[in-house]
């Protein structure tokens, strides 16, 4: 190709350069435009704050209505300042603009010179690109309380005595009478629903002496000849419950409720021969094993157990004293 034929194509293609170069001039002008009528205008309630204060500082976003952005979210810190907390967003609406406010708590828990921001404030420009516009920042100084290190430590104070006011013991009045009612309705509960032990009815006494009538009973049991028919069970119980109550009566020891083992621990406690003691806790076990264990004892088992049971009485009946020789 020849030096003109250069020419004439570079002749060409001018316009299509001047309009690449117009279209990147007009993005550039449309984000320069959308960028300046964007504002995120940081400002705080003071400059200086001591050690550990709050301090609110606001954050004014200002932008068209024709474009969507929302707050940024602040969760840790502002700058380098420690996020506290937040208020909610306020918005203020103007004829083309409309302006979001915010305040952020912060603090500082060291002296020194701070910032609070930038603050990023993300956006679509005119082209659909995601822009970002950073706030000023605003610088705090943070110190201390002074300190003399010149004059000696002052003791502590004591505490200041305030005086009570009957207003105070308000509340604990009411609850001793509160838990005072809540008592008397548990004690008047439970004494309504409580299982009460139903009353022993008493055991009608014989006329006869204890030995007598236990001589009688046991006269009655063999005449019954129980054993001889087979009623084995019943003629040990029969008998078991006749000495029984031979002890309540004559010794006035509840023995009709009492286990075997139960009388066996407790019959030292009652004055009788150990011969006595012997018979009563042999004809005892036997009855167990016939009534639990359904023993079948020989007939002459039968025979002596009722044997042994008049023995006993003789050995326990109370012997009258011999009038004394003038």
């Amino acid at each position: 190709m020849n030096r003109k034929a250069h020419i004439n194509f570079f002749i060409a293609l001018t316009p299509l350069r001047c309009g690449l170069l117009a279209l990147l001039l007009t993005s550039a002008v449309l984000s320069s435009n959308a960028q300046t009528a964007i504002s995120a205008t940081l400002t705080a309630d003071s400059t200086h704050i001591l050690i550990g204060d709050h301090l609110n500082v606001k954050l004014a976003l200002k932008h068209p209505k024709s474009l969507k952005l929302a707050m940024p979210v602040v969760k840790d810190s502002v700058g380098n300042m420690e996020f506290i907390a937040s208020s909610k967003i306020d918005t203020i609406s103007e004829p083309t603009d409309e302006i979001y406010a915010q305040t952020y708590t912060v603090s500082a828990f060291d002296s020194g010179q701070f910032h609070a921001g930038p603050i990023a404030v993300y956006f679509k420009n005119g082209s659909g690109a995601v822009d970002t516009l950073f706030s000023n920042v605003v610088i705090v100084d943070v110190s201390t309380l002074p300190v003399d290190t010149l004059r000696p430590f002052k003791p502590i104070k004591a505490p200041l005595a305030v005086p009570y006011s009957w207003k105070e013991f308000i509340p604990y009045i009411i609850g001793f009478f509160v838990l005072l009612l809540l008592l008397l309705a548990g004690v008047l509960l439970w004494e309504k629903y409580r299982k009460k032990t139903p009353p022993v009815a008493a055991r009608p006494v014989p006329k006869d002496p204890a030995h007598i009538w236990a001589r009688k009973e046991l006269k009655k049991l063999d005449d019954e000849k129980l054993w001889q028919k087979g009623d084995v069970k019943i003629y040990y119980s029969r008998l078991t419950e006749i000495l029984r109550l031979y002890l309540e009566y004559r010794f006035n020891w509840l023995a009709l409720e009492s286990t075997t083992e139960e009388i066996e621990m407790a019959i030292d406690n009652y004055k009788m021969k150990e011969k006595a003691k012997d018979n009563l806790l042999e004809i005892l076990r036997i009855a167990d094993l016939v009534k639990f264990a359904k023993q079948q004892p020989m007939p002459d088992t039968n025979i002596r157990a009722i044997e042994s049971a008049n023995k006993f009485i003789d050995l326990t009946e109370p012997k009258e004293e011999e009038p004394k020789k003038s």
